[in-house]
């Protein structure tokens, strides 16, 4: 730490000095519509009949062009996500302080006259990225457009498994951080992607699972930053799906309401502005199979995302915001197989606050700072305390679980951007800080379940340990739970990282950087260095190669960590080897124990080492291509493994390896206004060494064993798009919006009724999965608004891809079957768009 201090002092005396010699060059600024710096902004300066002079903005927006004659310029401010800036004339001075504004690109492009910036390869970009607009997440077509999260799936390299979390480099969910406009927003006990976000409020989503910066720590995955917008000197607003859905089943009923409302303006113009986006759902899942009256289950959420940003002066800029989600589900996991009483009430909330101020020096540095808090709470009620019973086609009585936890982080950071300073080549120099506290209490009560066989229900509590032991003892398997009263975990993480971005040349730029962490639980300091790099090989910046290598580690996950304050289990198993036999049939092996230990004495933090290699080349026709290859190897992850000192005991340890690598392929088609054409396959192999997850709830009663992960799709087909099929004069113009994924079936294991592996883990699949959706969209006018009118299918070939397997074999079951298939569904969407 001191020498990071030490490195801070030098470089700032260092700047201060550049600073001082370069005041006579001529510097454009570049900021958007709010006064906020624009990095990596293209900025062209061109005379007439001469070659135009090419500069990239830095980290504050600042361009500088050395030995440029005085005279007039054509200027002109390219970036993707902004609408062109050209200004046919400015007058260049030596020591010309130029200050331009350039635009976020809108939805309603019927009301911009400017032309959006064309795509580009970018030199100065050197972690691995893939980026999609806020116009992307609204326009591609997914099948739940109410939950952005859905979308992540049509990103290349990212993976959504069966519970709707996604995956990025094969990476489990915890090992990815996730940024909300910069703030950590990952659960903190778990590290699920839980939060939610109208889709209506995204300026980008970007994930970079390589070559990520230094700042960037505390995941293996990668890196998965969702940035929203803020509001401009313009009221403005939109509203979607705001007309319910009904059904027929049982008889005509409410189906869907999923309104999203976004409206945003300034509280004083040029000074203050603010941004509001809502979004609510409400679900009436109706299940036929169910008698009427107890055949539907009720979800509510409710979800609002509150932003102010006030320029106290034109060089501070201070930024709040405010995210609040709850939802209420009345019969959680309802299905016809589990009616309505034998399923608890869901009640989870979360919020998330902010509080950002950026200030920027005279000298060109800086400084940001920022402090967040967020919350996740669950609460899980089961409907009274009848014993809990499950059979191969039905559960019934009370649910067996009952929870209450609470999640929460504070965390503190700052970061300090310094001016461009030349030595040999330009340095673009950032250091920073990063605290948290992270806190985790939780609570479980579970009552004893039952597993019958065939029919059989419940006729009282104690039917496993009272029926007579003949060829029809209805049991299985009895499983009991010891008590689990609420207990506290608390975790504090310290990080600081230094990185330099040098540009050696015009075409090449090396990145190295160093990251410290430590946290309070494994205790262990650990340094990660990385180096990255860029080279253009042609003069017109069509070609570039990108390469990196770098040492990550995971935060401590808090939730393996309080797996023993859980419970323990128990099973009795009950085996009728003889159906002939009329007396003493039953068999019974157990009880069987499953218990957790952690010493955190032992623990180490995990060490993954990240390296890639891309090429990306834009063809003719303004297509471009993007080739690349991903290795990501770890060793010494988190996992239960059995204790071979304690039978019935699993221990936490480090010694999980996981190796994931790809080679990726994707095409993409940038037409005028937003529309966008894309296509990309990935070769890739997701496994690690203990591929068993063992806890209280699923037990597993084999020792670990390699495998792949849930997750592992070796080969995975994804293409999206949306453009215009024809303009009329009076209709406007009619829209033709797809997706397409075609990819290996998830990996699943077989198991028998007594919880025995059989064979490896994952060495089954499910069936390939392929699905094609389709939409038309109408934009038109009507009593002096903008509306978008939307409908088409999901999966429209109507291919079966299902997403359950009964995996559990036995005599009278002895294949796995699948049930649960995604078929076609014809959606539609209104969107009001604003005034005309």
């Amino acid at each position: 730490m001191p020498a990071l201090f030490l490195t801070l002092t030098l470089t700032l005396a260092l700047s201060c000095a550049a600073a001082a010699q370069s005041s006579l060059v001529p510097t454009v600024a570049v900021i958007d519509e709010n006064g906020v710096a624009v990095p990596d902004a293209r900025v062209f300066l061109q005379m007439p009949s001469l070659p135009a002079l090419r500069c990239q903005t830095d980290f504050t927006g600042r361009c500088r062009f050395p030995a440029l004659a005085p005279g007039q310029y054509q200027l002109r401010v390219q970036k993707e996500g902004f609408y062109e800036l050209v200004q046919p004339s400015v007058a260049i001075t030596p020591g010309s302080n130029l200050e331009v504004a350039i635009a976020h690109q809108r939805e309603v492009r019927e009301i911009v006259d400017v032309p959006e910036s064309p795509p580009a390869i970018d030199p100065a970009q050197v972690a691995a990225q893939e980026t999609i607009s806020g116009l992307d997440v609204i326009n591609i077509v997914y099948p739940g457009t109410q939950d952005y999260r859905n979308v992540l799936n049509f990103i290349p390299g990212v993976v959504q498994d069966q519970s709707g979390q996604p995956h990025v480099a094969g990476a489990q969910t915890y090992q990815i951080l996730t940024l909300l406009d910069g703030f950590n927003v990952t659960q903190p006990a778990n590290g699920q992607l839980l939060i939610r976000v109208s889709t209506d409020a995204f300026r980008n989503i970007q994930v970079e699972p390589s070559r990520e910066p230094a700042e960037a720590g505390k995941g293996s995955g990668g890196l998965l930053s969702l940035n929203t917008g803020i509001g401009d000197d313009h009221f403005r607003f939109s509203a979607t799906d705001f007309i319910p859905s009904i059904q027929n089943k049982h008889g005509w009923r409410f189906d869907q309401f999923l309104p999203r409302l976004t409206f945003s303006g300034p509280i004083e113009k040029g000074k203050i502005w603010f941004y509001n986006a809502f979004d609510g759902e409400y679900d009436n899942v109706v299940f036929t199979e169910l008698p009427v009256n107890s055949d539907n289950d009720h979800v509510l959420r409710l979800g609002n995302l509150a932003k102010v940003q006030s320029n106290l002066t034109s060089r501070n800029i201070l930024t709040t915001s405010f995210l609040v989600n709850d939802l209420h589900d009345q019969y959680a996991f309802l299905s016809p197989q589990s009616p309505q009483l034998s399923n608890p009430k869901d009640v989870e909330s979360a919020y998330v606050g902010s509080i950002k101020d950026q200030h920027y020096f005279a000298g060109g540095q800086l400084l940001e700072t920022g402090f967040a808090f967020d919350q996740y709470n669950v609460q899980v009620t089961p409907y009274g305390t009848l014993p809990y019973f499950v059979n191969p086609t039905l559960t019934g009585g009370s649910y067996y679980l009952g929870d209450e936890t609470h999640a929460r982080r504070l965390q503190a950071l700052a970061n300090l951007f310094l001016p461009p300073h030349q030595w040999h080549g330009r340095h673009d120099f950032k250091v920073g800080v990063d605290l948290d506290r992270i806190s985790y209490d939780a609570q479980f009560a579970r009552q004893p379940i039952s597993f019958l066989r065939g029919s059989n229900t419940l006729t009282s509590p104690d039917l496993c340990r009272t029926a007579t032991p003949d060829a029809k003892f209805p049991c299985t398997r009895y499983s009991t739970f010891s008590a689990a009263p609420l207990h506290e975990q608390y975790n504090a993480e310290v990080s600081a990282y230094a990185e330099d971005r040098w540009l050696l040349t015009d075409r090449l730029l090396i990145a190295p950087g160093i990251r410290l962490d430590w946290d309070e639980i494994v205790r262990h300091a650990v340094i990660s260095p990385r180096l990255a790099g860029t080279y253009v090989l042609d003069s017109s910046g069509n070609t570039k190669i990108s390469a990196g290598i770098g040492l990550v580690t995971d935060a401590t996950p808090v939730f393996l960590v309080a797996r023993p304050y859980a419970g323990t289990r128990e099973d009795i198993f009950y085996s009728i080897p003889d159906p002939t036999c009329t007396a003493n049939c039953v068999t019974t092996t157990g009880p069987v124990t499953a218990s957790f230990t952690v010493n955190r004495r032992t623990l180490e933090v995990p060490l993954f080492v990240n390296w890639s290699i891309a090429l990306e080349k834009k063809l003719p026709a303004a297509v471009y291509l993007k080739a690349e290859f991903l290795d990501r190897r770890g060793s010494r992850g988190f996992v239960y493994d059995l204790n071979p000192a304690t039978p019935g005991n699993f221990i936490l340890e480090n010694t999980r390896d996981d190796h994931y690598h790809s080679f990726q392929i994707s095409l993409r088609h940038n037409f005028k206004e937003s529309y966008m054409l894309m296509g990309s396959y990935t070769r890739s192999s997701a496994h690690t060494n203990q591929a068993l997850d063992f806890n209280v709830d699923s037990p597993i009663l084999s020792p670990q064993q390699p495998g792949p992960y849930p997750w592992d799709t070796p080969n995975r087909f994804l293409s999206w798009g949306y453009f215009p099929l024809f303009k009329l004069p009076i209709v406007h113009q009619l829209e033709v919006a797809y997706s397409a994924e075609a990819r290996t079936g998830f990996p699943y294991s077989l198991f028998t009724d007594q919880q025995q592996l059989i064979g490896p883990p994952g060495a089954q699949r499910f069936p390939e999965y392929f699905s094609f959706n389709l939409q038309l969209e109408k934009r038109f006018h009507l009593f002096g608004y903008y509306l978008a009118l939307r409908g088409g299918f999901d999966n429209i070939t109507g291919r079966c891809n299902p997403f359950v397997v009964d995996n559990v074999l036995d005599a009278t079951h002895p294949r796995p079957t699948f049930t649960a298939c995604e078929g076609r569904a014809f959606t539609s969407r209104i969107r009001l768009l604003g005034r005309k």
